[in-house]
């Protein structure tokens, strides 16, 4: 069995690469070979090589806004100084497996927030009146300027009840699309897989990576695919219609595949909970307290022809 990646690897391996992709030609030649022999040390140097170009690559798969909004910083990888340069390459990595960055200078309000495993949901007020409510294991970063509202979502699951005006937008970024409000409160989760777009008041308007875009109001969802394609247009919030119901302590499914189901409740459950891939598929429809997620868990073999099978300090979902 292949031993996992040290976070501190993919660290490095990422800072090479983040100097490999920078303006100085003196500076990429010379890191290429750095870069050569730093690979060529182990097998896991290597590994870590290949995840942070996955990880890399992700980032420039990003909305062409949520690129815009960010600025990478330089990196010198000769001096092996990385977290500690005051214009270093911030190579973070969230609880997503997101490379870092720091915001651009000049925004009229920036606030950052990432919450834990477990941890119960967290209002934030944004000076224009909005609202966000932070469930576990989410993380994002708020910007406001004259022209724009802007939210990135790294990760995790946030409703959003956005203040109304006339002359600044509110757009959130995701890495498979973003949601441009129209005047609304909406939800936007990413769990790692699909990200899902549910709508409980007013109107919003999602584009994809493709160049495709589609209008919610109120009661309906969407999805966008894991290569940023947007899914067809369902009824019935992803957390219920009533997506206050969620704010209140509960989760409201209704017709949710179980992957994403479980992705949620992950959030809150040690140990995680793996789900077969042929049981993956099926759909859950029902209400469940937040706040004690095994009753979710002892529930499903009564609702879904699964059963939940713990061995060896692990939980996964079977077929029955």
């Amino acid at each position: 069995m292949t031993e996992p990646v040290a976070p501190r690897r993919v660290q490095q391996a990422l800072a090479y690469l983040a100097a490999l992709h920078g303006d100085d030609p003196e500076r990429v030649r010379k890191t290429q070979g750095l870069a050569q022999r730093w690979r060529g040390k182990s097998p896991e140097h290597e590994r870590a090589w290949q995840e942070a170009e996955q990880r890399w690559q992700l980032v420039h798969r990003l909305a062409p806004q949520l690129r815009g909004a960010l600025q990478p910083q330089g990196f010198d990888p000769a001096r092996r100084r990385v977290l500690r340069q005051g214009g270093a390459l911030a190579l973070l990595l969230a609880a997503g497996g997101w490379l870092g960055w720091r915001v651009q200078r000049g925004a009229a309000y920036q606030q950052d927030l990432q919450t834990a495993h477990g941890q119960t949901p967290q209002t934030l007020a944004l000076p224009d009146g909005s609202q966000l409510r932070v469930a576990a294991e989410s993380n994002l970063r708020v910007r406001f300027d004259t022209g724009q509202r802007q939210v990135l979502l790294l990760h995790g699951n946030v409703y959003f009840d956005v203040a109304h005006e006339r002359w600044r937008s509110f757009l959130v970024s995701t890495r498979l699309g973003w949601v441009e409000v129209l005047g609304t409160a909406f939800t936007v989760s990413d769990r790692g897989g699909r990200v899902q777009v549910a709508v409980a008041r007013g109107r919003v308007r999602v584009r994809d990576l493709q160049g495709g875009e589609q209008q919610l109001q109120a009661g309906e969802r969407i999805c966008l695919d894991g290569e940023g394609r947007l899914g067809s247009l369902r009824a019935g919030g992803a957390y219920g219609p009533d997506l206050a119901h969620w704010q209140r302590g509960w989760w409201s499914f209704t017709d949710q595949p179980l992957i994403e189901v479980i992705g949620e409740l992950n959030a809150y459950v040690t140990p995680r909970v793996q789900v077969d891939p042929d049981v993956a598929g099926l759909r859950l429809t029902g209400s469940f307290p937040s706040d004690r997620p095994q009753v979710l868990l002892e529930a499903l073999p009564a609702i879904l022809p699964v059963r939940l099978v713990a061995r060896q300090g692990q939980q996964r979902l079977v077929r029955q």
